[in-house]
């Protein structure tokens, strides 16, 4: 029996050694044939004033199903502008603690048709293939910036999709939502040339924004289990004085039946 287990462990342990060897050497592309939605990356220019010039921002329209345009469009945003940053959380399972978290910059009254500018980091789905946190792990999904009106990126979710969503007000000093747009502008420019993987643990839609967030405050959020289990980045925030505790609004089908996003 020892020997029968003994066998049977060398097998296990010799086919994920395979497996680890495999993942390791699979390269990031950006030639693939990929899902509509995240096929088109958006372009970035930098000018010598720090102003962020965003192309195909997308801004698709979702009924209840279905999508009912597919527009994107081009616009110019200076960092000073920003009056105030929102973050979104969609829970992914029952226990509350996975979730997929997007960001908006709000801009001035200036702004029109970009004024609420979403930041979505998502995995860069192939035609066909569906989000595994497994697969997630094991370099099976590029990692990719979605630029978008808020009203995109929500009603995809709660109207297209049906998962509710919960918005929180993010208190962040005038100065860090400046260098952290910048931040997460350059890395967008970074990615159209340079694919990474996505990674469900140290690499996610969570853990990311926290590390660019990082990079232009050092220190700012530190190491935390909710890098990983991102369900519980709220309270994170919250304990650390970035999130506002009077204010969280969900948003479900029923709620955007009677009342305005904004």
């Amino acid at each position: 029996m020892k020997k029968v287990l003994r066998k049977t462990l060398i097998i296990l342990l010799a086919g994920a050694l395979v497996l680890l060897i495999f993942v390791s050497l699979r390269e990031p592309s950006l030639s693939r044939t990929w899902d509509e939605d995240v096929s088109i990356l958006a372009g970035v220019e930098v000018s010598n004033d720090a102003v962020v010039t965003l192309t195909q921002i997308r801004d698709w329209s979702y009924a209840i199903s279905s999508i009912s345009s597919k527009k994107y469009f081009d616009a110019s945003f200076d960092p000073k502008d920003i009056v105030a940053m929102w973050m979104y959380e969609q829970q992914l399972d029952p226990s509350g603690l996975i979730a997929h978290t997007f960001l908006v910059f709000e801009f001035d009254e200036g702004y029109e048709r970009g004024r609420y500018l979403g930041l979505s980091v998502e995995t860069r789905r192939e035609q066909g293939e569906e989000y595994s946190i497994i697969g997630g792990a094991f370099r099976s999904f590029e990692i990719t910036h979605i630029w978008a009106t808020e009203i995109d990126l929500v009603t995809r979710r709660v109207q297209y999709l049906d998962y509710p969503l919960s918005r929180y007000r993010l208190e962040i000093p005038a100065e860090y939502r400046s260098r952290i747009f910048l931040k997460f502008a350059n890395e967008t420019q970074s990615l159209a040339s340079v694919p990474r993987w996505y990674n469900t643990v140290s690499n996610n839609c969570t853990s990311s924004l926290i590390k660019y967030v990082n990079e232009s405050e050092p220190g700012a959020i530190p190491f935390h289990y909710s890098y990983a289990l991102t369900g519980k980045v709220d309270e994170y925030l919250e304990q650390l004085g970035y999130k506002a505790s009077d204010y969280s609004l969900p948003i479900t089908r029923d709620f955007l039946k009677s009342h305005e996003l904004r």
